[in-house]
């Protein structure tokens, strides 16, 4: 086994296993849900909602909230108009408890068994008499959804039955709520809750300014305090407190099967709010001689609070009320399911990418990183491309793990060159020559004979 096979073994070896993890165990988390709601945002403009677990039995599901979109008008409520009365017909003005008890009563006698007052009902001094009619009347519905502010004070008060059955356990909402606005009492003296029949709502919160996104959810304690709109449209639709899925920053679900509501972190509704006309608007003195006809049918009926004298936080919640029940019950958006491939076409381009990887290992260094960078580019790019011209979710998340273990454990396994082999060759040893002593002595060299010079004429003349 040499170097190079060596290092694409292991890098083989641990992309499989990086992959396969990461298939098996981030599906249904928070990291993929996450991943995806990043990758839809290039495809979808905010606010929309991310529900499902990314499986293949329950793929993720985009819904989207166009602008265009708008409340459908059969699921706005029918209105009983508690104005200044000016005709007289109610014992006192602002209404005593007797007067309501008259008002309650005559719901009940149209056909209204299951209904919501939004006016708060809280007197300073009551009368008994009135609050024993009262209560009588109040008892006689099948269930009533009834509404009061609520605030933090120094002191905190205990959460009154009505809230607690209307309530959540705060451990059951999901994800940070950090940020949603803490309550613990009531600011106003003798509100009246009713009984085991009644669940209450908070109609404003004194910490949050009316505006266009009006809360939806509050704390108080370890319980989870619901607006007074989210109450009717779960008696609307016939659909328990329980049954309600709270996603803190991202949606409300009313049930299985029920709407779907965004949310940001604060608890505020983020669907923007279009004016919607009730379905009726009947004043609460036209109640005392009516027929039995004069309700919709397959409507909620709410009692508003119109009062000209009313407090300012009232009027800005009678104002926006059928808005926000319409927008919470017609389940407006768009939604689509983004399944995922077959398993068998999924392991295949799983297992084709490690190939690539365990091949890319053996370059040099710089080679090798920016093959690896340009396999997750490619991977990053096809999960994008998939979600927006296919609806489909690929496993992107696994792949990217299989990348970094290869950025990892492809350092780590060194190639080893070959030993160099050294082969000694052997000296090679010439014979040495003996100067050998001729047997016949060399001859002698003969003395050059060098040419005699010619007198010259002077030495001649010296001579003689």
């Amino acid at each position: 086994m040499n170097g190079t096979f060596h290092r694409r073994f292991w890098v083989l070896l641990g992309t499989a296993t990086a992959a396969f993890f990461a298939y098996k165990h981030l599906p249904n988390t928070d990291v993929d849900r996450r991943a995806f709601a990043i990758a839809a945002q290039g495809f979808s403009n905010p606010p929309f909602i991310v529900t499902g677990n990314g499986s293949h039995s329950s793929p993720w599901n985009l819904r989207s909230f166009p602008i265009s979109n708008k409340p459908k008008q059969t699921g706005a409520p029918a209105v009983v108009s508690l104005d200044d009365d000016r005709g007289g017909f109610f014992q006192n003005s602002p209404l005593s408890p007797i007067d309501l008890a008259v008002i309650l009563t005559n719901f009940q006698r149209l056909g209204a068994k299951n209904s919501a007052t939004a006016a708060v009902l809280a007197w300073d001094t009551p009368d008994p008499i009135g609050l024993m009619a009262l209560d009588k009347s109040i008892r006689a519905f099948d269930s009533l959804v009834m509404a009061a502010p609520l605030t933090r004070g120094a002191l905190p008060e205990l959460m009154p039955p009505a809230f607690r059955n209307a309530s959540v356990p705060l451990a059951s909402v999901k994800n940070d709520c950090s940020l949603v606005p803490i309550v613990n009492r009531i600011p106003l003296p003798g509100v009246i809750l009713g009984n085991e029949n009644t669940l209450a709502g908070f109609q404003s919160l004194d910490s949050e300014q009316p505006s266009q996104s009006p809360p939806m959810i509050a704390r108080w304690e370890d319980r989870v305090a619901l607006a007074f709109p989210l109450l009717v449209a779960l008696q609307h639709l016939g659909l328990s407190v329980d049954e309600m899925e709270i996603h803190c920053g991202e949606f409300i679900k009313l049930g299985p099967n029920g709407p779907i509501i965004p949310i940001d972190s604060y608890g505020r509704l983020t669907l923007p709010l279009v004016a919607v006309k009730p379905s009726a608007i009947i004043p609460a003195a036209a109640l005392i001689d009516a027929g039995n006809d004069l309700f919709p049918k397959n409507t909620p009926v709410i009692l508003r609070d119109d009062r000209s004298a009313a407090e300012t936080n009232t009027r800005e919640f009678s104002k926006t009320l059928v808005a926000t029940i319409s927008a919470i019950t017609s389940n407006i958006g768009v939604a689509r399911d983004y399944p995922r491939l077959q398993p068998g076409y999924e392991i295949c381009i799983l297992a084709a990418i490690c190939l690539a990887l365990s091949t890319l290992c053996c370059l040099p260094i710089f080679s090798r990183n920016i093959g690896l960078l340009c396999i997750a580019a490619v991977c990053i790019a096809a999960q994008c491309i998939a979600i927006g011209f296919a609806s489909i979710w690929l496993p992107g998340l696994a792949a990217i793990a299989a990348v970094i273990a290869a950025v990892i454990i492809a350092p780590m396994i060194t190639i080893k060159s070959l030993p160099t082999i050294v082969v000694s060759v052997p000296a090679i040893i010439e014979p040495v020559q003996q100067a050998i002593e001729p047997s016949v002595p060399p001859a002698r060299e003969t003395p050059r004979k060098v040419a005699a010079k010619k007198a010259s004429p002077a030495r001649k003349k010296k001579r003689s």
